[in-house]
């Protein structure tokens, strides 16, 4: 054997331990990778929670002292629909604020009506008489809108705190706030679920926000969809197939409306391979600079034996 010989295998069993190292490296940055999009994706579903619960406060704070004005204390007055239009120009996330009886028929509001339209069947309308207190509702589609929803909901107090005489609801526009979600730099190729306290999907973005499975609004979560603990606790991951069957890592937010049980949650999910696709790029570069300088080495170890070991 040459000498030339025995220096590009020298040259060789050198690189094995750089190959090894390479490989350990590489599954230690695909899990660093890994973790690291899990906590984005927390933090941007906590950052989702905060902006929930901002809005809800919001809410409770305007309708509370909506109940308040004199205007709604008597209903039917004709100046109750140029109010609640006039506040209704000023509210974000809204399609629409009424004032309603105890026995369930709208007394006015910031919409035209027709004729009677009765929401005493309604969860916030039933759960504030029965309450006397502030209510977040749960999924519906609007009769005056046919857009998806929430109720929230306040009493308005006649002669004293026991005595509800109206109960005044500002109706959340669900379009509207998962456009101001994914504001928050939801990384567009993760999906974005709502679910209220029955889990029926209140809204629901697909993997790049394509009108795919969009039609899911409404129904109720498959079994096979990770099921939320139903506590409030800060957000927490949870692995499972998503609603388009797609095997995804979803952060999930409690949403919060009183009481100690989420009132529903919120779900942002990613795929494993959408998680590893930076650190895939930035192995595929090591690797090529790897290659690049094997060639290098071999080319120098060959330089080098035939000009000064052979000569």
């Amino acid at each position: 054997m040459s000498n030339q010989t025995r220096l590009f295998i020298l040259v060789l069993l050198a690189f094995v331990p750089t190959l090894a190292l390479y490989a350990h490296a590489g599954q230690s940055l695909k899990s660093a990778e890994v973790r690291h999009h899990e906590s984005e994706l927390l933090h941007i579903a906590n950052q989702a929670g905060h902006e929930y619960r901002r809005i809800l406060r919001d809410t409770e704070s305007l309708l509370a002292a909506l109940a308040e004005m004199s205007e709604f204390k008597t209903p039917r007055q004709p100046a109750c629909n140029d109010a609640l239009a006039a506040v209704m120009s000023h509210m974000e996330h809204y399609t629409a604020i009424q004032l309603i009886e105890p026995d369930g028929f709208v007394a006015c509001g910031s919409l035209a009506l027709d004729g009677e339209l009765y929401v005493g069947d309604r969860y916030y309308h039933q759960a504030v008489v029965a309450n006397n207190r502030f209510v977040v509702g749960d999924f519906v589609v609007g009769r005056l809108t046919g857009k998806p929803i929430v109720g929230l909901a306040y009493p308005v107090h006649g002669d004293g705190p026991a005595d509800v005489v109206g109960v005044i609801a500002a109706y959340l526009d669900l379009d509207a706030l998962s456009n101001a979600i994914y504001d928050l730099d939801v990384p567009r190729a993760a999906t974005l679920t709502m679910l209220d306290r029955e889990g029926t999907i209140m809204i629901r973005v697909p993997s790049g926000m394509s009108t795919e499975h969009a039609d899911t609004v409404g129904a109720t979560v498959p079994d096979v969809f990770p099921v939320p603990t139903g506590e409030i606790l800060d957000a927490y991951l949870l692995t499972g197939p998503d609603l388009d069957g797609v095997a995804r890592r979803f952060a999930v937010q409690p949403l919060e409306a009183g009481g100690r049980m989420a009132s529903g949650h919120l779900l942002i999910g990613r795929t494993q391979e959408a998680m590893l696709a930076d650190a895939e790029v930035f192995g595929t570069r090591r690797l090529q600079l790897l290659a690049v300088a094997a060639v290098f080495m071999f080319l120098l170890a060959w330089m080098f034996g035939h000009y000064t070991l052979l000569r």
